[in-house]
């Protein structure tokens, strides 16, 4: 007959007192931590309850899914047209050449010393990187670099009193581009006719193009001659300065005059004040 210890009370048909308090006591510990856990952790937060579907989504049945596609790309409109046409015109501005304009300036001063003025004029135009063009008693060219001509006149006027100034700009663009082209025109035209004098086979032929070759190549140098004189008159502007001596007037003294020569000489207002 076994002699262990029964794992049930006959009479009751549970554990012996030990182990029904042993287990007991772990479950009350169990569900102590619980609750404590729980007080200590916040509450979840409530999720909103979704708004209930109007009578008209009702009638037409479940909704549809949006579709997934590309959006449509807007149309180009009058406006954004004409802005661009705005910008490519602004573009072909900015790109087009400046200008090229020969500035001259013609002054007339009056100065006490004539000489000595137009000593400083061509002095002037050294110290701004110009050269003298002419000079004579009493006027004087010179040319300046264009960049500097406004200095240079400024500088001027501090010489003397003036008299008289006349500045002019001439625009020389079209010209300038006029003869570039018919540059261009001119070389085509002579090399054409080097190459048919190259292939001449008659003395006549010969004759007629060389006779022609040579007037186009004087034109050529006519017409490049003209450019070169543009091309130094823009780069250094003319500036002519006429120079008057100032009159000066005598002051003869008035009044009676005295017996002694020397006293005449001192003059009345020195002798008041002796």
């Amino acid at each position: 007959m076994a002699t262990g210890t029964p794992t049930q009370d006959p009479t009751t048909g549970m554990p012996p007192g030990g182990a029904f308090e042993e287990s007991s006591s772990v479950d009350l510990e169990t569900t102590v931590a619980t609750a404590e856990f729980a007080k200590a952790a916040p509450p979840p937060a409530a999720m909103p309850a979704p708004p209930p579907p109007s009578p008209t989504a009702q009638a037409a049945g479940p909704a549809r899914p949006a579709p997934t596609g590309p959006a449509p790309q807007p149309a180009t409109t009058p406006t954004g047209a004409a802005a661009q046409g705005a910008a490519q015109t602004a573009a072909a501005v900015s790109a087009s050449p400046a200008p090229l304009l020969i500035y001259t300036a013609q002054i007339a001063m009056a100065v006490f010393e004539v000489g000595a003025s137009l000593g400083k004029v061509e002095a002037l135009a050294q110290e701004l990187g110009g050269f003298l063009a002419r000079r004579d008693d009493r006027t004087i060219t010179i040319r300046v670099p264009a960049a500097r001509f406004d200095e240079a006149l400024k500088r001027l006027e501090g010489l003397g009193d003036m008299l008289q100034r006349n500045v002019v700009a001439e625009d020389v663009t079209e010209e300038f581009l006029d003869l570039g082209i018919r540059i261009r025109n001119a070389r085509a035209v002579r090399d054409r006719l080097e190459k048919l004098l190259d292939k001449a086979v008659k003395v006549e032929e010969s004759i007629q193009l060389e006779r022609e070759l040579a007037r186009v190549a004087g034109e050529l140098e006519r017409l490049e001659g003209r450019l070169k004189y543009l091309r130094d008159r823009v780069a250094f502007s003319t500036l002519t300065v006429s120079f008057q001596p100032r009159s000066t007037e005598t002051i003869t003294p008035s009044g009676p005059r005295l017996p002694i020569d020397w006293l005449n000489e001192l003059g009345l207002s020195r002798l008041l004040n002796l």
